[in-house]
């Protein structure tokens, strides 16, 4: 019996680090066009899909801030979209100004000629469409991949749930993983008290704030002692309960879960049907024929 795999990438976390990582070797197209953050997360897809050869699989995009986290608050990753007016562009300031969207849509367009599956809602982020897809489907496959360096997506980590951590090469493709053996090491907790311990410390990243003074392995300590953020929460501690209200709400802003508001598609339409040579004849030619005018010979040739 054949086993069945679902392989959920974060799309943009995917691009961005492609375009960023590779942009000093500036490949580009025969024509000019430049091709180095687009070449760079296909590659990641087409090298994953050959190693774990999903019978379904798609691709999560960004699509503005969540909605319903900026609803909670206001502020979330608002730091992201602060710059300083004085400061000079970079090289890297210019590249993401000329040559990002339409990078991007080139990716789009590969995955669309390419047969793969891929989602964006608006404003709705990719780690709430991946966490909704992972959990409610787990329990019909053998094996989820979710394929990200988003650490948050560590909380959907279960035990036929992987993370995988790719490489960004346009050679080839290596990866981390990330179990929940290897969480459990690194951690002492189960995955899904992740965001429990993010709720109490915060995160710089997104704009979350925790508890002052309290880091991540006071936070860790606490959750590992206690079993859970209610109980931790109950303390008789100062600290913690003068930051009760704000620990519960970065909770909301932190966990994943199921989100059945979201216009999701039935699974039939995930599987896994790569155009091949064995497709409709003009869908091969016109990937071919992308293949040649963007100058992608190693993708074409495996």
């Amino acid at each position: 019996m054949t086993k069945k795999t679902l392989m959920l990438f974060d799309g943009h976390n995917l691009f961005i680090r492609s375009f960023s990582g590779l942009m000093r070797h500036g490949l580009s197209a025969p024509d000019g066009t430049t091709t180095w953050g687009a070449f760079g997360a296909f590659n990641v897809v087409a090298s994953l899909v050959r190693k774990y050869s999903p019978t379904h699989m798609m691709i999560a995009f960004d699509q503005g801030r969540s909605a319903k986290r900026l609803a909670i608050d206001p502020e979330y990753k608002a730091n992201r979209h602060k710059k300083r007016a004085d400061k000079p562009a970079s090289p890297m300031d210019q590249a993401f100004a000329n040559d990002f969207k339409p990078q991007f849509e080139l990716f789009l367009e590969l995955c669309r000629k390419s047969g793969i599956p891929y989602l964006r809602i608006e404003n709705v982020e990719a780690d709430d469409i991946i966490a909704t897809a992972a959990l409610n489907f787990a329990p019909v496959f053998d094996q989820v991949v979710i394929v990200s360096a988003d650490h948050d997506l560590h909380q959907l980590i279960r035990p036929n749930i992987i993370v995988v951590k790719p490489s960004i090469s346009y050679r080839d493709i290596e990866e981390e993983r990330y179990t929940v053996a290897s969480l459990k090491e690194q951690w002492g907790v189960e995955p899904r008290r992740l965001s429990e311990i993010w709720s109490l410390m915060g995160d710089k990243g997104d704009n979350v704030k925790g508890i002052p003074g309290i880091g991540p392995k006071k936070a860790t300590k606490l959750i590992a002692e206690h079993g859970n953020l209610d109980a931790v929460l109950s303390l008789d501690d100062p600290r913690i309960k003068e930051n009760r209200e704000m620990v519960k709400k970065a909770k909301r802003l932190t966990e994943l879960m199921i989100d059945d508001s979201l216009p999701f598609p039935p699974l039939g339409n995930l599987q896994f049907n790569p155009v091949s040579p064995g497709s409709n004849l003009k869908m091969v030619n016109d990937l071919v024929n992308l293949y040649d005018q963007l100058g992608f010979r190693q993708i074409k040739d495996h």
